[in-house]
């Protein structure tokens, strides 16, 4: 008899922790169907759908940087095209700035978004750190400042405002790390031509480091290609739905 307490603590201490186990089990479960699930359609566009702009880096006789038979403007090229394809399927209009090997100026790419009067700009890159070295991982760039006529652009825009670029980077930054599984390098303030001077949020994608041995065999690897592009596209979409559902979402939905 004197060992019923004891034994009903003890039932009571089991039943707790298998309790705590699965809820800690359905929070991981629900994250893992939450990266899983497919981009939203196009139904949820009640206007006319957004443009993006989506920028291959480099191009013509600017092959960009070559490492472990890797060419960064045909690589960055394939990654748009997949990025392009991927915001397409959820509703997003897409401008390419090249759809070929083909040389434009930093000016000629960032022009775009003010001809096209898009609602964001990405532009594809890949990082370098010196042959042989360890470095791995993504990084999303923003401009802390707009170029004048970029501002006046930005400004004239409804409901946009320069730092929209660092919530835009930080979303970006977060889904496409989530779904590569690559170490999240964060976002960092860079005045570089093609983001400091689109007339709209605009971000530069670092989509893994070709010097490092490891990660240009994963981003040789269609599949992996595709996980970098789903991550941007949900990134993309996300950043473009809560500017248009309410403000303020954003901030919430990236930390």
């Amino acid at each position: 008899m004197k060992f019923r307490p004891f034994i009903a603590l003890s039932l009571q201490t089991v039943v707790a922790f298998l309790a705590l186990g699965g809820s800690a089990y359905s929070l991981v479960w629900l994250e893992g169907r939450r990266e899983a699930e497919p981009l939203p359609r196009a139904g949820f566009w009640n206007e006319t759908a957004p443009i993006v702009v989506v920028d291959a880096g480099h191009g013509g006789h600017d092959g960009g940087a070559v490492a472990n038979g890797v060419i960064e403007k045909n690589m960055s090229l394939d990654i748009a095209n997949r990025l392009k394809k991927e915001l397409e399927a959820a509703g997003v209009r897409v401008v390419m700035t090249r759809s070929g090997d083909r040389f434009l100026t930093l000016d000629e790419r960032a022009a775009m978004a003010g001809t096209h009067e898009a609602a964001a700009f990405v532009s594809v890159h890949l990082n370098t750190d010196g042959e042989g070295s360890g470095a791995e991982g993504i990084e999303t760039y923003f401009a802390e400042s707009k170029g004048l006529a970029a501002r006046q652009l930005v400004s004239a825009g409804e409901g946009r405002t320069e730092g929209d670029g660092a919530e835009f980077a930080r979303t970006v930054q977060r889904l496409v790390c989530g779904a590569t599984q690559a170490e999240n390098r964060g976002i960092k303030a860079r005045e570089y031509a093609v983001v400091a001077r689109a007339a709209c949020p605009a971000v530069l994608v670092e989509c893994g480091f070709i010097t490092s041995a490891s990660e240009s065999v994963r981003l040789k690897q269609a599949g992996y290609r595709d996980k970098v592009a789903d991550g941007i596209a949900r990134g993309v979409v996300l950043f473009l739905q809560s500017r248009a559902a309410r403000p303020g979402v954003i901030a919430a939905a990236a930390k």
